[in-house]
């Protein structure tokens, strides 16, 4: 099979058209074309942008995609020339055509967020830390002990309240409602709210109707359902993915958060890229 999608690369080179790779970073995807420098008996060097070098020497591994494909293309990566931005790739096979249609951008915290899971029928809580977030979905981190598959089965109701950290810019509503919604309605409904225990601070500054209002690491409570679960072999922990029923708050909320990760962690890919440049150039000299 290689042999074939080696051939394919030739083709493509010959055209001089690119192709486009795809890799996530801490839950970000990164896509970026790529130009086929050379094909070899085994493997292909292809030159692309600096994102993608940064994604190609944390991963070790990429996505290709082409029109001509009939699919994803998985590829190994071989070797890396960070001056030239360029990667030796190899070892290619094709995967699921589903790899790359990722529709909402699911990032991950850049601290440990920790909160806890509300089941319908169970008094205690379940203490959970956040794996990723978007704007339809979260995954949380328990404990394998906590763990039971009747607890977490597919479509299961459940409530997740934890503290999202930064500061957001919230509408400015007429009043907050900090009551407790009825026991009947708790986990049939989107729901956010800020906790009546733990209040967020506001700044002083009161926009006129219509404006917003600065929230400061606001405690919210999202109702969803199990989506997936997922263990680790290698660790105590498991991850259960959850399905939202998001409301405008949330979204809101979300938005501002998954905005400020993005803006980080390109900052951080620039910082890491930067710092494999420098290792790169004393290596040549």
């Amino acid at each position: 099979m290689s042999e074939n999608i080696l051939e394919l690369f030739r083709r493509i080179a010959e055209a001089e058209s690119e192709i486009r790779l795809m890799n996530v970073y801490q839950g970000i995807p990164i896509a970026f074309p790529a130009a086929i420098v050379y094909v070899g008996a085994n493997s292909i060097t292809i030159k692309t942008e600096k994102n993608q070098i940064v994604c190609l020497f944390q991963e070790r591994q990429t996505y290709i995609q082409y029109p001509g494909f009939r699919s994803v293309i998985k590829a190994r990566v071989n070797g890396l020339d960070v001056s030239a931005l360029q990667a030796e790739l190899t070892e290619f096979s094709y995967v699921n055509d589903r790899i790359g249609e990722r529709r909402q951008v699911r990032v991950w915290p850049k601290e440990a967020v920790t909160g806890q899971l509300r089941l319908p029928d169970r008094m205690e809580t379940i203490a959970g830390e956040l794996a990723d977030i978007s704007l339809e979905g979260m995954g949380i981190y328990i404990l394998h002990s906590e763990y039971t598959i009747h607890l977490f089965r597919q479509g299961r109701k459940l409530a997740i309240l934890l503290r999202l950290p930064g500061v957001f810019q919230m509408p400015a509503p007429k009043r907050y409602e900090t009551d407790l919604p009825e026991e009947g309605d708790r986990y049939d409904r989107s729901q956010l709210r800020l906790s009546p225990i733990h209040t967020p601070t506001y700044n002083n500054e009161r926009s006129a109707a219509g404006g917003s209002r600065t929230v400061h690491s606001p405690e919210v409570e999202v109702s969803g359902m199990v989506a997936n679960i997922y263990t680790e072999a290698d660790t105590d922990r498991c991850r259960i993915g959850v399905r939202l029923q998001s409301n405008e708050n949330y979204r809101i909320l979300v938005s501002q958060f998954i905005s400020q990760r993005q803006s980080e962690i390109i900052q951080e890919i620039n910082a890491v890229y930067r710092l494999l440049k420098l290792q790169s150039e004393k290596s040549h000299s």
